[in-house]
């Protein structure tokens, strides 16, 4: 859905297979603060498909989904959740598109840049 992978129990487990790099939304539809970052969730994985970045972005229907919602401790709504090589670390980003590619670009890219003279 608008460049946003939608993820189930079922599909799960393959979908954070797809790429080393898989940033996950847990949300509950009537959440006003999902509604919200919906379109920059979007947008942020367009930019990401558009620069060519193997970084996915996916989400979960937490209220649909209870027993990954209940396996990775889910308590309020969005939830974000990045799995690098199917490990899974709380997102530290804002809630911009910007701000959502800039925190993945920091934790994907290389580890530091060689300073030139």
């Amino acid at each position: 859905e608008d460049g946003v992978y939608v993820f189930t129990t079922e599909n799960f487990e393959e979908g954070i297979g797809l790429s080393d790099h898989v940033l996950v939304e847990f949300y509950a539809p009537w959440c006003g603060h999902c509604k919200a970052l919906a379109p920059e969730y979007s947008a942020a994985a367009l930019k990401l498909a558009e620069e060519g970045s193997k970084v996915i972005l996916a989400k979960v229907d937490a209220t649909v989904e209870t027993e990954l919602a209940k396996k990775f401790a889910i308590k309020g709504y969005p939830t974000l959740k990045f799995f690098a090589l199917k490990t899974p670390i709380e997102f530290g980003g804002g809630r911009k598109a910007d701000e959502i590619v800039e925190w993945l670009k920091k934790k994907t890219g290389p580890p530091a840049e060689e300073l030139k003279d």
